[in-house]
């Protein structure tokens, strides 16, 4: 029988805190955002689930490196997210680049009971996607982690090693251009 001081013992050689990461819980909290931030940034469906699962098994095999004292699991998430992400565009010599004219990924639509309505939110959609590859990749990177993985400034900023406040001027100008993008595409 084991007693209350051998767990400890046994939690402190496996690098594991006093509350362990139950990592089958953590995958169903994160998985929805840590997909759509990987889907915003990559063109297809399999190529976001193939990171997705690198990001998780890096998160697993190195949950003994996650210090609650330095920040967030998600934040800590996300860093790992960012830096596979960095990785696949390394090893790839590409970047994410929407092809003009291609489909829209169905993914990324939500289904509409109007067809009028679909059709609008196509077209905004892909408005909006070919905007946001006009812009630099860090306000894209700024965006995509702000509104696919729903990261509040503070934790962009320890994903990116950014101040909160860079991070709040960056997603401003940023939006701003992505605005200015789009009214010029509009009036045209």
């Amino acid at each position: 029988m084991q007693t209350n001081s051998n767990i400890d013992e046994a939690q402190k050689d496996t690098g594991l805190s006093s509350t362990r990461l139950d990592f089958a819980q953590l995958f169903r909290e994160y998985y929805s955002r840590i997909y759509n931030y990987l889907r915003h940034r990559v063109n297809t469906p399999d190529d976001a689930e193939d990171l997705i699962s690198v990001v998780f098994e890096k998160a697993y095999s190195h949950r003994n490196q996650f210090d609650a004292a330095k920040g967030t699991f998600s934040t800590w998430l996300f860093r790992i997210a960012h830096n596979t992400l960095a990785n696949y565009y390394r090893t790839q010599e590409r970047r994410s680049v929407w092809e003009a004219g291609g489909e829209l990924p169905s993914d990324l639509v939500v289904p509409e009971p109007s067809p009028e309505t679909q059709i609008i939110r196509q077209e905004t959609i892909t408005k909006l996607l070919s905007g946001l590859d006009q812009l630099r990749e860090r306000d894209r990177e700024v965006i995509s982690l702000k509104f696919a993985g729903r990261l509040s400034n503070q934790e962009i900023g320890q994903i990116m090693d950014l101040k909160e406040k860079t991070v709040s001027v960056v997603l401003l100008r940023a939006m701003r251009r992505l605005q200015q993008q789009l009214s010029e595409e509009t009036a045209k």
